[in-house]
C-alpha cells in the first residue's frame, strides 16, 4: 500500500531528476506545491480545513458563525462585508494550521473554543469588483481540503460562478458541498431551487453533487443542522485530506510529464536523452502511487 510519506519523496525525486530538463518556471510551481502537501501531511487526521465561498450576500460568514456557534467573524449590510480571507480553527490546531494558511494567503486568523477537528476558512465574495478578493479566492479553493459553496436564492444560477469557477473545478467534485442558504425565502419553491442548482451544477461537470439547504440569519437561532449532518456524512477528516493529497500529486504527475515528453532529446545528446527518460519514468511512477493513493480514499476513477 503505497504510503504518503513515499509518494511526497517521489515527487521530489521527480523534480530533482528534471533540474536542468525543465525551467524554473515549470518546476517552481511544483516545488511549492511539495512543500504545501508536507506542511499538509504533518497534521492529516487531525483537522478538516474547510473553506467557505461564494458571492456577494450569499451569507458565507453567517455560514461560519453559525457552524462555530459564536459570532467569530463580522457580517453586516456594506458589501463585500468580508474584506479578507479569515480562518477561524481551535486555538490548540493554531500553531500547526498557521503554516497552511501563511501559504494560502490567509490574512486574518481567530481561534475559538467551539472547533475542534474543524478549520474554516472565510473567504472574500468570489464576485467582488476588487480584483484582489477574486485572486484570493482563485489561490485559496484549490488548496484546502474541502469547500463550501454558499449561494443564494438571487445569484446561484449567475453564469459567472458557473463558467468562471465551477466548471472548472469539477474533477474536485469529493471536496465539495453547495450550500443554498437564505432557503426560508423561497418557501414552497425549496425543492425547485434546488433541483434547479442540480442541473446547473451537473452541467458544470458534477456527477453527484451534494446540495444542503441553509438560514444562516438571524444569529443564534440559525438553522444549519442539515449542513453539519453533510459535512460529517461526506467527509471523514484523514479520507479527505488524503484524497485531496492524492488528486493534487495526480495533477503535478501529468503536468511534470506532459512537459518533459514536450523536450525533443535529439537536441540533448546521449546524455540528455538518459536524462530525459529517467524524468519521465519518475513522474509516471509519481502518477501511479498518486492515483492508487487517490482511489484508494475516493473510489473513484
Amino acid at each position: 500500500m503505497t504510503d504518503v510519506r513515499d509518494v511526497l519523496d517521489t515527487l521530489d525525486l521527480a523534480l530533482a531528476r528534471s533540474d536542468g530538463i525543465l525551467d524554473e518556471a515549470t518546476t517552481a510551481p511544483m516545488a511549492q506545491l511539495a512543500q504545501r502537501l508536507r506542511i499538509r501531511h504533518g497534521f492529516v487526521g487531525e483537522v478538516l480545513v474547510v473553506a467557505l465561498a461564494g458571492g456577494t450576500g450569499s451569507g458565507k460568514s453567517s455560514i461560519v458563525n453559525a457552524l462555530v456557534g459564536e459570532e467569530v467573524v463580522p457580517t453586516g449590510v456594506v458589501r463585500p462585508t468580508t474584506q479578507h480571507a479569515t480562518a477561524v480553527s481551535s486555538a490548540a490546531n493554531a500553531a500547526d494550521l498557521t503554516p497552511l494558511f501563511d501559504a494560502v494567503g490567509v490574512d486574518h486568523h481567530v481561534t475559538s473554543d467551539a472547533v475542534e477537528d474543524l478549520a474554516l476558512i472565510d473567504l472574500p465574495d468570489f464576485d467582488s469588483t476588487a480584483e484582489a478578493h477574486r485572486h484570493v479566492v482563485e489561490n485559496v479553493v484549490p488548496r484546502v481540503d474541502a469547500v463550501l459553496w454558499v449561494l443564494d436564492p438571487e445569484k446561484y444560477a449567475d453564469p459567472v460562478l458557473h463558467e468562471g469557477f465551477l466548471a472548472s473545478m469539477a474533477d474536485h467534485e469529493d471536496q465539495f458541498i453547495f450550500v443554498l442558504n437564505q432557503a426560508d425565502r423561497l418557501g414552497d419553491d425549496v425543492g425547485v431551487a434546488v433541483d434547479a442548482l442540480d442541473d446547473l451544477v451537473r452541467d458544470d461537470g458534477f456527477r453527484s453533487p451534494s446540495i444542503v439547504t441553509a438560514r444562516a440569519q438571524p444569529f443564534p437561532t440559525a438553522s444549519v443542522g442539515a449542513l453539519t449532518e453533510a459535512i460529517a456524512d461526506r467527509w471523514d477528516i484523514k479520507a479527505t485530506a488524503l484524497a485531496k493529497l492524492g488528486l493534487d500529486l495526480r495533477i503535478v504527475a501529468a503536468e511534470g510529464w506532459t512537459a518533459v515528453e514536450a523536450i525533443d532529446p535529439g537536441a540533448r545528446g546521449d546524455r540528455g536523452r538518459d536524462a530525459i527518460a529517467l524524468a519521465k519514468a519518475t513522474f509516471v511512477s509519481l502518477g501511479v502511487a498518486a492515483f492508487e493513493l487517490h482511489h484508494r480514499y475516493t473510489n473513484r476513477p
